[in-house]
């Protein structure tokens, strides 16, 4: 009896059927970006699509920009770090192989920053008795250099360049930071990274000496400069190049050694365990 009054009291009120709400079209998901802060502080030439920025938005590293830190031919080229950094930088008037060292760095950063964490677990070796040792970077914790701490006996051109009279051979030379392009020609080829590096950067960040332009000249000056000038020259490019850096205290855990490591910028900061 009880079970008839149920069923007449509910005809009538039949259940409200709720509609179902379609799923996002995934086609419609937007990468999400971020703004970068640049060590340089947009101080590049004039015509330059950086000129007087002081950041530059990215984009979140997606799958295909993981493909691009595995492609074979891209590393052995010394390209995959050059076309990772094109490839998130929002701006497609950028160039990133024309952007500053330490603007590059920056973007690098904060690029595995927002793929994989803040944490950068890797292995170092010791550079005293090779044992590996796990070792954990923090990404945020990096000081970032404008590349404005310079004496007066270096010159601010105005134009990105920087003129210094070397103290032994009293030759003006004229530098300037160097740019992503400049660290793709240093590695062109090399089978060995660290072969003839300082001459080779200081090719890269030379301009002219005593006006010359002509690489015949800087190249010689460079070959034949004493030693106590071509130190004076590497300083003075340090001091006027704006960069990121970031630094730990390493303590090997097989034989205590000691000293201050700096993160490497390459492929395998964004592929440790491969």
């Amino acid at each position: 009896m009880r079970r008839n009054n149920e069923d007449r009291l509910m005809q009538g009120h039949k259940p409200q059927q709720t509609e179902e709400v379609p799923m996002a079209n995934p086609l419609d998901f937007i990468t999400p970006t971020q703004f970068v802060d640049l060590p340089s502080k947009g101080r590049y030439p004039e015509g330059h699509p950086m000129h007087g920025k002081e950041s530059i938005e990215i984009k979140y590293m997606t799958a295909k920009d993981e493909d691009i830190l595995t492609n074979r031919s891209l590393l052995k080229k010394g390209l995959a770090i050059d076309r990772l950094i094109q490839n998130v930088v929002r701006d497609s008037g950028v160039n990133a192989s024309d952007l500053y060292v330490g603007d590059r760095n920056s973007i690098l950063i904060h690029a595995r920053a927002s793929a994989y964490g803040d944490d950068y677990k890797t292995k170092i070796k010791c550079p005293a008795c090779q044992h590996s040792n796990p070792f954990v970077f923090k990404l945020s914790d990096h000081e970032v250099y404008h590349g404005d701490q310079y004496g007066e006996e270096i010159i601010d051109n105005g134009d990105g360049t920087f003129n210094l009279t070397l103290p032994m051979s009293k030759i003006v030379a004229t530098i300037a930071p160097m740019t992503g392009h400049d660290e793709i020609e240093i590695m062109k080829d090399k089978k060995d990274p660290l072969e003839n590096i300082l001459t080779e950067q200081m090719r890269r960040f030379c301009l002219a000496f005593n006006g010359y332009k002509d690489s015949m000249t800087i190249n010689q000056v460079i070959d034949n400069l004493p030693a106590g000038d071509s130190r004076v020259l590497r300083e003075a490019s340090k001091n006027i190049s704006p960069d990121i850096k970031m630094e730990a205290n390493f303590a090997c855990g097989n034989c205590d050694h000691e000293e201050v490591i700096t993160v490497p910028l390459g492929t395998d900061f964004f592929w440790p365990d491969r």
